[in-house]
This record gives structure tokens, C-alpha cells and sequence, in this order.
């Protein structure tokens, strides 16, 4: 068996992430963050995936959130956190017809990503983030992974940036509008999954100040090597 020694700032970053994941934010309490984030785990889990255009509750296969979080929302979930590359405006802009608050919407996506590759989702949703990076870690390493912990008490904190209509991002993103294309931007409406993505990327990838630098490395890495 290989034994693996994990940088302390990687734990760290993990544990604030798991942390984060279940504390109240802008839109979500911590029971609905938690919920959000169960049914991503049992999705990336799923050996019997339905394809992307079937929605869970369309043939029963109701997740355990779905006591907690209203049916589209979970269906929208499993869609984002098992489809990713098949999203697109025009379904993005169906969750917000079927009643998803585009700001709730944005924190969903930054609590999904956080459980699998919150910078992927972040594109392809134009962007959900803390879920999956942690997840795909410990999966890689072939490591157990942590359960989630419990949910932290409070109540969402109703506090939104100014946002404006975005030009290059589906989802509303916080002012000035996105005049160049980030995709840390896509999250900008619910400032905490920035800054949970950005913890996660300081320690899996490279920090947000240093992404205009090509030749960072870390450690005998490269950044060339670890993309």
C-alpha cells in the first residue's frame, strides 16, 4: 500500500470547505446548504446515472433533499453535478422560470462545485463549486471521504452585491459587469463561494493573484504540469 503524506494547507482548505458547505449563506440555511450538498455526493456516486435530459423526480428517483429542497431545485442539482458540459442559457434560464432565484441559483452551483470542480462547473454554467474538489481529491487518492459535518447554526444572511446583466456569464454577476472573461466571475453574485473556490484553488491549483502568471509552480510542479 502507498502511503501518502497530504500538505497541511490542503487539509486545511478541505476542512474549511466542508465547514463552508454547511453554514448558512446569502439564500440557503444550513439544512438546505447540507441538503444541496448529500444528494451531489450521491450523485458523483451513482453507477446507474440517468441521461441528462430525464430529471430525477420525472421517474421517481427522489433524492432524501428532496424534503427539504423544493423538487426543481434538486432535480437541477443532479443535472449540475452529473452534467455539467450539457447545460446551456436556455436551460439555465428554465430553472429561473420554474421559480430558482438567480441568486440562490449562483450559491447552489458554488456548494455543488465545492463538493466537485467548482472551476469547471463555473465555465460551463457561465456559469455550481466546494462539493466536488474535495470529493474528486479524496477519490483520486483513493482516500474515504469525509462526511459532511454538521450543520452550523444560523440563518441566511439575505445580503446580495449589486449585480448587472452579464455579457459573457448566463447568471447575474456582481458590478462592473464582466467586461473581460473570468470564470470566478460566474459566482460573483454570492461573494462567499468565491472565496470558498478561491481557498480550494490556493491549495489544488494555483491562487487567484497568481493566475496571470504563467511560469508559477509549486513545489517542483509547474504550472503547465499540473494543467
Amino acid at each position: 500500500m502507498i502511503e501518502l503524506t497530504i500538505r497541511p494547507d490542503l487539509i486545511a482548505a478541505h476542512a474549511a470547505a466542508w465547514r463552508h458547505v454547511t453554514s448558512p449563506g446569502g439564500s440557503w440555511m444550513r439544512d438546505e446548504r447540507a441538503a444541496i450538498a448529500e444528494p451531489t455526493l450521491a450523485e458523483l456516486d451513482d453507477s446507474d446515472p440517468l441521461p441528462p435530459w430525464v430529471s430525477p423526480s420525472s421517474v421517481g428517483r427522489t433524492a432524501p433533499a428532496a424534503q427539504i429542497l423544493p423538487e426543481e431545485v434538486t432535480d437541477a442539482i443532479y443535472r449540475i453535478a452529473r452534467y455539467a458540459s450539457s447545460l446551456t442559457d436556455g436551460w439555465y434560464q428554465t430553472q429561473i422560470e420554474l421559480g430558482i432565484d438567480p441568486f440562490a441559483y449562483v450559491e447552489m452551483v458554488g456548494v455543488v462545485v465545492a463538493v466537485v470542480v467548482a472551476v469547471v462547473v463555473a465555465v460551463v454554467v457561465a456559469v455550481v463549486v466546494a462539493v466536488a474538489a474535495v470529493d474528486g481529491f479524496h477519490g483520486a487518492a483513493g482516500l474515504e471521504r469525509p462526511p459532511l459535518p454538521t450543520p452550523l447554526a444560523g440563518v441566511p444572511s439575505g445580503k446580495h452585491p449589486h449585480v448587472e446583466r452579464a455579457t459573457l456569464n448566463w447568471v447575474p454577476v456582481a458590478a462592473p459587469a464582466d467586461r473581460t472573461a473570468a470564470v470566478v466571475q460566474g459566482l460573483s453574485a454570492a461573494p462567499g463561494e468565491v472565496d470558498n473556490v478561491g481557498r480550494l484553488a490556493a491549495a489544488q491549483y494555483i491562487p487567484f493573484d497568481e493566475m496571470g502568471e504563467l511560469g508559477w509552480s509549486r513545489g517542483t510542479l509547474s504550472r503547465s504540469e499540473m494543467e
